[in-house]
């Protein structure tokens, strides 16, 4: 009560100083406005000899014009704030799979939008594709394989790699366990699978060097990626390149229904320090747009926390917004893409942080299996946070019988 009249305070907090400019030009323009003619219209009644009981009534209306007035300025900012929301979106590398979980987990638990981000998610067509569709600026983020993003680098492209998602090597060779193949060098005197064309074919020479095989010794069997699978069930083959997540999901599902054992060997196991998929951007919205840049990563490495922590929670927001995904396939694509992030690089330095000796003996290998000069300013941590994330014991435990 000042002058024998009452006041009203609004209290409206907000953490966003824009935000809080126009909220309080849209008070000044209705609330007060419309609160000032309610006090005039008090200060006439109360002079009556019924004065307690106007004051009552004229208060209740007071009160009642505050509250209006305070809903109408909550949803102008709301409105507000969506309008001036940034556009930006990411393309896959391919088709969505459980491994985008933690995309589809930042856009529905809004932690894009709490970062003023209205993201379109789009699938991809190939790594080569996606990071060619970000250097000419149609999508401001993609999701792409690391060393395509490498040999794009070097060939002068303007891309950077802000973040790795898939943490370990995807490849292993994969068999029968009745094939006996135990060891890479097993592999020598055997039969396998690939398409000519296949990615995997320009590096295999090199994990072959690595891991002490005789490449002459090994015989491939050329075929069409899509035959592949049948190929190795049918045992033409004694063996096939894996890929995970991607090409080994429908293969395990496929062997469990049939009974069939199957053996990984994992090119990680042998020194092949090659990332899978990570986040790339333009070297321009770098400079231009770094805010951008880090809330971007910043919110899709908090969308895979929460996906680390709450598996089951992550597949169903990623089955609802993709319902033509086969559960299974895609909760085992969602594990392997947590166990890849399960690094020491990222337990010690935040989810997606790339480490450098890794980075190195990747640039090095592609450069010199591409024979361009290696590119010094291929990737950057400066959009990865430093932030713990919790495993569940049961995850753990899930993880750990993973094939």
């Amino acid at each position: 009560m000042k002058n024998g009249q009452p006041t009203i305070l609004f209290h409206l907090v907000d953490p966003e100083t824009q935000e809080r400019a126009s909220k309080r030009a849209f008070f000044d323009l209705i609330a007060v406005p419309v609160i000032a003619c309610a006090q005039r219209k008090f200060s006439s009644f109360a002079q009556g000899r019924r004065r307690k009981k106007k004051e009552i009534a004229v208060k209740k209306v007071i009160r009642t014009l505050a509250a209006i007035c305070t809903i109408a300025l909550l949803a102008g900012s709301s409105s507000d704030a969506r309008a001036q929301s940034k556009k930006v979106s990411v393309q896959l590398a391919w088709v969505v799979g459980g491994l985008h979980a933690g995309f589809f987990v930042a856009k529905e638990k809004k932690l894009y939008s709490a970062k003023g981000l209205d993201v379109t998610i789009s699938r991809g067509f190939g790594s080569g594709d996606t990071a060619k569709v970000v250097a000419t600026g149609a999508a401001q983020f993609g999701e792409v394989n690391v060393p395509t993003a490498i040999i794009s680098r070097g060939k002068d492209i303007p891309l950077t790699i802000i973040g790795v998602i898939i943490g370990k090597a995807p490849e292993s060779i994969l068999s029968f366990a009745e094939k006996g193949i135990r060891k890479p060098k097993d592999v020598e005197g055997k039969t396998f699978a690939e398409a000519s064309g296949a990615a995997i074919m320009v590096t295999w020479p090199a994990f072959a060097k690595l891991a002490g095989i005789d490449i002459n010794k090994a015989t491939h069997i050329p075929v069409e990626a899509a035959a592949k699978p049948a190929v190795f069930f049918s045992g033409q083959v004694d063996w096939v390149p894996g890929f995970r997540p991607g090409f080994d999901e429908p293969l395990i599902i496929r062997a469990r229904k049939e009974g069939k054992k199957l053996h990984f060997i994992r090119w990680e196991d042998y020194g092949w320090k090659v990332y899978g998929n990570g986040l790339v951007a333009h070297n321009d919205l770098l400079k231009r747009e770094p805010k951008t840049v880090a809330d971007f990563v910043g919110a899709t490495m908090d969308g895979y926390a929460y996906a680390i922590a709450h598996p089951d929670e992550a597949l169903e927001i990623t089955l609802k917004a993709n319902p033509e995904l086969d559960r299974e396939s895609a909760r085992l694509s969602l594990l392997f893409a947590i166990d890849a992030m399960m690094t020491k690089s990222s337990k010690e330095k935040g989810l997606g942080h790339m480490d450098q000796e890794r980075m190195a003996f990747q640039i090095k290998l592609m450069s010199d299996l591409m024979k361009f000069s290696p590119p010094k300013d291929a990737y950057t941590n400066r959009f990865i946070r430093n932030k713990s994330f919790t495993v569940p014991p049961a995850l753990a435990a899930e993880l750990s019988k993973l094939p």
